[in-house]
């Protein structure tokens, strides 16, 4: 039973836990380890009572996990490097300036997510990308439904303001 609950998890979150730890490590070898190490923790440690929860839990362990590498790394490089994110649709042929507009949009977008603090950044992270709703992001991230919200507005706001800096100094360099 224990067996086919963890497949069933592994399956629905190993994507999404992936592009999270994705995005906040910045580095497809660290977001697989810390992965890897997120469900061998959950196949070690899950009792799942609640399906729900479990959701919650995975992203609050690989987020936990995130800040302990985090603090061993001796890089601060990371926040600077681009990485390629990988596209479900790589293999399709499509129009090449919508492609190349995509990801001016993306690497723009990743930028601004850089700026923010990090508990800002997994907040509106997980709750914009990963469709949270804001009582799991409580849950994941162990703070209250108020916390969440107030430091959600402020992370937009933040969003806003570095999203209009980088804008208008693209706009300077023209």
């Amino acid at each position: 039973m224990k067996k086919t609950i963890f497949t069933d998890l592994f399956e629905a979150y190993q994507l999404p836990l992936y592009r999270y730890l994705l995005q906040m490590s910045r580095n497809k070898q660290v977001a697989e380890e810390l992965l890897q190490e997120t469900f061998y923790r959950a196949m070690i440690s899950l009792e799942v009572k609640n399906m729900a929860q479990a959701k919650a839990w995975l992203f609050k362990v690989a987020r936990n996990l995130y800040i302990d590498w985090t603090r061993k790394s001796k890089s601060e490089q990371r926040m600077v490097e681009r990485i390629q994110l990988e596209r479900a649709d790589i293999d399709s042929i499509g129009n090449p300036e919508a492609q190349l507009e995509n990801l001016t949009k993306q690497e723009h977008i990743e930028e601004v997510l850089c700026r923010l603090p990090e508990r800002m950044r997994t907040i509106l992270y997980i709750r914009e990308i990963q469709g949270f709703t804001y009582q799991e992001v409580a849950t994941a991230m162990n703070l209250s439904l108020s916390q969440v919200k107030t430091t959600l507005f402020r992370a937009r706001k933040k969003f806003r303001y570095y999203d209009q800096l980088l804008k208008g100094e693209c706009s300077d360099e023209r």
